[in-house]
Order: C-alpha cells, then sequence, then structure tokens
C-alpha cells in the first residue's frame, strides 16, 4: 500500500494527508478514514468534503500504476481542521447578567479556568459573580464533546425591590361595614340580630391613617452600578363630605363636623343627618335635603326621601326609601305583593327601596329594591324584584347558607350567592341585560348620529362645489366660507362620535366578558339566566361554581 502521513498544513489550522508513493494495493476510502483515526490528529474534525479530491488524484486501479511508483515530491490535501475553543461574554442590553458562550475545541486547546475568568472580568463585570456557576461551565468546558456549544449565566446583577404602596388604617368602624358584621357573643358564636351601637365621630377626631409607600432596597448592574428603588406613589385618600386630613399631618384623615362615618373607597365620609325614633303616622313622610337615620322602624306606607344616605336601625315594613346615596338597613326589609298592583314592577310591592349608591340590609322579602351599584343582603333575598347597576351579593364572605330564592334579579355585572333556588324548584329570573341594553342604545345612537354627520360634510361639499361654478361675488365669497368653515365644525363632531362609538364598543366587550354568577353552596334548577335576547335555563342541581357566558354558551367553572 502506499505510504501516507498526516502533518499539520501550511494554512493554520489545517491537518494535510500526505502520500508519498502508489504502491499496491490501492488507497480507498476506509483506508483513509482508518489512517486517520489511528493518527495524533483524529481529535480534529475529518473534512469529508475534501476525501473525493484526495481519490481523485490516485491511480484507479492497479494497471495505472507506473513500475516506479515512488514520488519525488508527497501528494498532499487538506483532510482536517483544528479547531481552538472559542469563548465568548454576552453583556445583556440593561446590564443585569453575563452569559459565557462556549464551543468546545476540535483537535485544538480548550479554554482554562484563569481564562474563563479574565474574560469575564474583561466584560465589566464586577458584582454578581458566581463562583459555583464558573466552577460549573468549567466542568462542562472539560467533558463535553468536541464541537459542542452551550451557554451559561456566570454573574447576575440584582434588580432593586420594590416599595410597598402605601395602606390605610382606619379608626373607626364605618356603618356600611357594621351593618355586615354581626356581633360576637361571650360563647364565640355570632348573634345575627344584635349589631351593637352605631358609632359617632365628633369634629376632629382621627378617621383613618395613611402609612406612606416606602422604597424597597436598591439593586446593581453586573457593572456595580447601583438601581435605586424608587417609592411608588402615595395613593390619595378619598376625602368625603365632613372629612379632611390635618392640617400638621398630611397622612391623617379627621372629621370636620360630629356625625357617622360612612366608607368610601380609601377614605370616610361623615355625614350629618336627621335623627327621628320611627317614621310613622305620627311624623308623616319625611323629606330631607342631607342624610336621615331612624333609629326604629319604617313603618306601612310611609315614604323616607333622602339627597344622600338613610340609615334605618331596625325594620321597614311596607315603607318606602329614597335615596340619592346609601341606604343601609340594619334590620329587615319586610313587603307583600299587592294584588291590584300596576304593570310596573316597582308598584307591585308594597316595600321598595331605591337607591343612587348602594344598598345593604340584613335580609329582605317580597319587597323591591333598586341600586345604582350594589346591593349587599347579609342572609336572604326572597321574592323581590332586585335591580342593581354593578353586582347583588347575598351573604357576607360567601356564606353557602345564604338564599336568593324567587322573584326577579336585574344585575348589571356579578350576582353572588351561597344558594340559589331551592329544591322545590322554584322558578326565578336572573338578568344581566339592562346595562348591556343601555349601551347598545348609546352605541347605536352615536353610530347612527356618525352617518348623519358623515353625510352632512358629503352634502356640504357637494353644495360648495356647485358654488364655485357660478360667477363669484362678494355674497357667494362669503356664503361659500361659511360652508366651510360648518364642514370644519361638523368633522370636529365626527372625530367626538367616533370616539363616543369605540368607547361604547370597548365598554360593551367589556361587560359580556366580565359578567358572572358566583354560587357559594347550590343551584337549584328552576333559574333561567337572561342575557339580552339569549335565555338559559339550569336543569339539574349542582355545587359551588362559577358561571359565565362566553359566545353564546353557558359555561360552569
Amino acid at each position: 500500500m502506499a505510504e501516507v502521513t498526516f502533518r499539520l498544513s501550511e494554512q493554520q489550522g489545517n491537518v494535510d494527508i500526505c502520500i508519498h508513493d502508489f504502491a499496491p494495493p490501492l488507497v480507498k476510502e476506509i483506508d483513509i478514514r482508518r489512517l486517520f483515526n489511528l493518527s495524533e490528529f483524529s481529535g480534529c474534525r475529518l473534512l469529508e468534503e475534501n476525501i473525493p479530491d484526495v481519490l481523485s488524484a490516485l491511480p484507479a486501479d492497479e494497471d495505472q500504476l507506473v513500475e516506479d511508483s515512488t514520488l519525488d515530491e508527497p501528494l498532499s490535501f487538506v483532510i482536517a481542521e483544528i479547531k481552538h475553543g472559542v469563548l465568548e461574554m454576552e453583556v445583556s442590553s440593561d446590564f443585569m447578567e453575563v452569559v459565557a458562550h462556549y464551543t468546545t475545541p476540535v483537535g485544538g486547546k480548550g479554554v482554562t479556568l484563569e481564562e474563563i475568568v479574565k474574560k469575564l472580568k474583561g466584560a465589566g463585570a464586577v458584582k454578581g459573580i458566581n463562583k459555583e456557576a464558573i466552577r460549573h461551565f468549567f466542568d462542562r468546558v472539560q467533558r463535553e464533546p468536541p464541537g459542542e456549544s452551550f451557554a451559561e449565566v456566570l454573574a447576575e446583577g440584582l434588580p432593586a425591590e420594590q416599595g410597598s404602596v402605601s395602606t390605610f388604617e382606619f379608626f373607626v368602624v364605618p356603618l356600611q361595614e357594621r351593618v355586615l358584621t354581626p356581633q360576637n357573643r361571650g360563647d364565640g358564636t355570632l348573634d345575627m340580630h344584635e349589631l351593637g351601637d352605631i358609632e359617632t365621630v365628633e369634629k376632629g377626631d382621627h378617621l383613618a391613617r395613611r402609612v406612606p409607600s416606602t422604597p424597597g432596597a436598591n439593586g446593581y448592574t453586573v457593572h456595580g452600578e447601583v438601581i435605586y428603588s424608587i417609592a411608588p406613589d402615595n395613593i390619595p385618600f378619598d376625602v368625603g363630605d365632613g372629612a379632611s386630613t390635618s392640617p400638621e399631618d398630611a397622612n391623617l384623615l379627621i372629621a370636620t363636623r360630629a356625625g357617622v362615618p360612612l366608607k368610601l373607597a380609601n377614605g370616610l365620609a361623615v355625614s350629618e343627618m336627621l335623627i327621628l325614633k320611627n317614621v310613622d303616622l305620627t311624623t308623616g313622610n319625611i323629606e330631607y335635603d342631607g342624610t336621615i337615620m331612624v333609629s326604629g322602624n319604617v313603618k306601612g306606607g310611609m315614604l323616607v326621601k333622602a339627597t344622600k344616605d338613610v340609615i334605618v336601625n331596625g325594620f321597614v315594613e311596607s315603607g318606602m326609601i329614597d335615596a340619592g346615596g346609601n341606604i343601609v338597613v340594619q334590620q329587615g326589609v319586610i313587603g307583600r305583593e299587592l294584588e291590584d298592583s300596576a304593570d310596573l314592577d316597582i308598584e307591585r310591592y308594597s316595600s321598595k327601596l331605591i337607591a343612587g349608591h348602594d344598598i345593604s340590609a340584613r335580609y329582605a322579602q317580597s319587597s323591591y329594591l333598586q341600586a345604582g351599584n350594589d346591593i349587599n343582603v347579609v342572609t336572604q333575598i326572597l321574592h323581590c324584584h332586585v335591580k342593581a347597576n354593578h353586582g347583588v351579593y347575598v351573604g357576607n364572605n360567601g356564606q353557602k347558607k345564604s338564599k336568593l330564592l324567587g322573584g326577579v334579579v336585574h344585575a348589571g355585572k356579578e350576582i353572588m350567592a351561597g344558594e340559589i333556588g331551592a329544591i322545590s324548584n322554584v322558578h326565578m329570573t336572573l338578568d344581566f341585560s339592562h346595562r348591556l341594553l343601555e349601551l347598545e342604545r348609546k352605541y347605536k345612537a352615536a353610530s347612527s348620529e356618525h352617518s348623519v354627520k358623515k353625510e352632512l360634510i358629503q352634502g356640504l361639499r357637494e353644495a360648495l362645489e356647485e358654488l364655485k361654478t357660478q360667477q363669484p361675488t362678494p355674497e357667494l365669497v362669503r356664503h361659500c366660507k361659511k360652508i366651510v368653515n360648518t364642514i370644519d365644525i361638523v368633522k370636529q363632531e365626527v372625530v367626538s362620535i367616533n370616539l363616543d362609538v369605540e368607547s361604547y364598543k370597548i365598554q360593551l366587550a367589556k361587560l359580556r366578558d366580565g359578567i358572572r354568577v358566583r354560587i357559594y353552596g347550590r343551584l337549584f334548577p328552576g333559574a333561567d339566566f337572561v342575557i339580552c335576547d339569549k335565555t338559559y335555563n339550569t336543569k339539574e342541581e349542582r355545587g359551588s361554581c362559577d358561571i359565565r357566558f362566553i359566545e353564546q354558551q353557558m359555561i360552569f367553572e
């Protein structure tokens, strides 16, 4: 066989195969591979694509061999390449980590631990260097197969900790929380009838304190630069009527008058009020510009009307309450359906509560309740007509035994109760249509107005083009200017109306997606769920669940 050797090529990083003579037997591809694997360069990458070139320079068969087959100069071909290990450090754009990328050598030199550390520091890493990660990386450098690429994080910065948001500490119990919080008996049980005294405050009393937001711990980048933690903006107080922040302390809310504390989202109001023992035939109907507090009951046929809140410490028995703000009934709302009632739902019941904001009560029976926001009832709503612009909630803190039974419930977005319906499958309707229909009405009206305005602009433009064909006169010029001005005004109106159209569209989608019913205990058959022109029926009893309405389907979660 021909003499075959291997040597480093004059081209840096390559290995040559050298053939010194053509002695038989002929060299074949399998011989080249075997001899290469036995050589000192076997760790290098064999260039498969160059083997055909080597074979083509050799005699095709033994007949082509000359008598003197020794070559003056050996034939040499590049047959393999040497690759040293390649190490790169990548610093993230935010300077929060350094990633080491490495490709293991193929017949060449690998990187040392000292070179890794030097390269890391050369990338500017001075903080967050992970010694354990470096050791693990170097271990992979030594054991991964030739030509393998991998990457690991060797240094990490520390993000600044997010500061705490401001919180609120309340020093008094707002009236709305009191009506929904039964008193503890001495034996640890709850008294659902005794709610304790209504808390009042005097001018200058402390109502609440805001605990200011605070920054978290500072962080740093891998380059050692400090990342400062910034405290979140303080949440402002909701300062209602009868309250203000203290002149000496902006984080303290104080009462500016005597009265009853009323809860706001992040603050309180203090309500001045007209206080009555009972509302009955001895007092007559009551109308008051402010808040009314009835320490006893509202008797049958009596009207209590206030521009702000109405608080009843006892019962409402077939009476009517109309409040511009909240209605709070410490005990229950008791009514009955009138046999000679008019077609209007509100006229069918002897007890009627209408509130601009929220209604809170212990329970309600055979009554009409309407709230601009939420209706919260602690124990049960029985055979009532209920309408809330947002949510109807029966049962404090998810009480499984709280009941919503019979009647009609209109909710803008949410209904939550322990039990809905009864074993007897009493028919009832839970309707989420009224807010959707109102938004759809506004959306259609705005869309129609948008079209009318666009047609008006088109008509004005056509009229303007017609006038331009006439002989110009001072009067004609003035008339054209008026038309141009009108077009500009209507264009601005079109932009504004289009914003309304898009806003209504977004509100409709958001409201539809947010509609849900939550049952903490049991849902019985007999309840119809209505969303505009679509009615969903329940035909079997279910346990605790959430109900959503997605793409015309009632989904139980």
